[in-house]
């Protein structure tokens, strides 16, 4: 059975990225000094699950770069990606509840959920959205990709908060886990 995680950052006014897709806001927390758990993460991740905009900028960022681990790409247009030939890539297409009521047969563990806000919504009107790791920033975009259409509070009533987690970086873990 396949446990889906979703690990980000959003902005402090909800937004997962600028208004023309930057994301330099976010990159500058990133060193080497602290990975806020993220090489753990991927040490007990079976697989990947992205939509088709984070899978573009993956392939560009990733310059041609095989994928370590199974990555399925939720895509309604498959046929774009024709010249991809990393063997653990692996196109899906349909809503994303029978999706993955078919990658539940064919993998176990956790699932990490990278980008996307389309998908963790379809993930979470699913009742398929296990955990929750939301790394919020100091900094207000005022536009850009909301990752909810609502307020936080309200979009994550199905979910319980169950730690939250303060960096020298100015960041803030908040880890919500689905309500049973």
């Amino acid at each position: 059975m396949i446990q889906l995680v979703f690990f980000a950052a959003i902005s402090s006014d909800g937004y997962l990225a600028g208004p023309n897709g930057e994301m330099d806001w976010a990159e500058k927390y990133l060193s080497q000094d602290e990975d806020y758990g993220f090489v753990e993460l991927m040490n007990n991740t079976s697989a990947i699950l992205m939509g088709s905009k984070t899978f573009d900028f993956h392939l560009k960022a990733m310059a041609g770069e095989k994928q370590a681990l199974p990555t399925f790409v939720l895509t309604n247009n498959p046929m774009r990606y024709d010249g991809i030939a990393d063997p653990n890539v692996h196109l899906i297409h349909g809503p994303l509840d029978p999706v993955l009521s078919e990658l539940d047969q064919h993998v176990n563990g956790v699932m990490l959920i990278l980008g996307g806000a389309d998908v963790v919504r379809q993930a979470m009107d699913a009742d398929r959205l296990n955990v929750m790791r939301l790394f919020i920033t100091p900094d207000v975009l005022g536009g850009g990709l909301k990752l909810f259409e609502q307020e936080l509070e309200g979009a994550l009533e199905a979910f319980t908060l169950a730690e939250v987690q303060e960096f020298s970086s100015g960041l803030i873990e908040h880890t919500y886990v689905l309500k049973h």
